[in-house]
């Protein structure tokens, strides 16, 4: 194994690791908050002033996160019809590695636009209305995600294109 592909081996492990812890703590957070807030509500008609503000934001990290780790698993929502029309291999390879470009792109224009909106928001100032808690924290999750997504999205079209032309040598 060279030792590029073991760095990267090590460095999807830090990354899978710290994606699995992230999603654990913010679903439990995202649950207590919600039990805490339905049970306050319901049954002591009582509102938690910032509960909803700690579930919604945190709700933001756990849907980012949930989302790159849905591109390392190779899990995300497809709607992938190109196999029933094209019954090539090949062809078939190049055409998901384009779609996978594609997502590579746009997660691109998400981390343009989520660095952009963090600096602005950093600029101004600006804290969540309750809490006061600076929403940069909540906004991170945007630039976290795109960054990881592209970089699973660049190896799924690395690995997409290789199998394509291996196709290639064994037709």
């Amino acid at each position: 194994m060279s030792v590029l592909t073991s760095a990267l081996l090590r460095v999807d492990k830090a990354i899978d690791f710290s994606m699995r812890t992230i999603i654990i703590i913010i679903t439990v957070m995202a649950s207590c908050t919600m039990l805490l807030q339905v049970v306050a509500r319901y049954v002591f008609e009582i509102a938690i002033s910032g509960l909803d503000e700690i579930t919604g934001h945190t709700a933001v990290w756990l849907y980012l996160m949930g989302a790159a780790y849905g591109s390392f698993e190779r899990s995300q929502i497809k709607a992938e019809m190109a196999h029933l029309v094209i019954k090539n291999e090949r062809i078939l390879n190049f055409i998901r590695a384009l779609a996978s470009a594609v997502a590579v792109v746009v997660a691109g224009y998400m981390v343009s636009w989520s660095f952009g909106y963090i600096r602005w928001s950093l600029i101004k100032k600006e804290v969540t209305p309750t809490l006061q808690a600076p929403t940069v924290i909540f906004q991170a999750a945007i630039l976290v995600g795109a960054v990881v997504m592209i970089f699973y999205f660049v190896r799924e079209t690395i690995d997409l294109l290789r199998d394509a032309f291996h196709s290639e040598a064994d037709a």
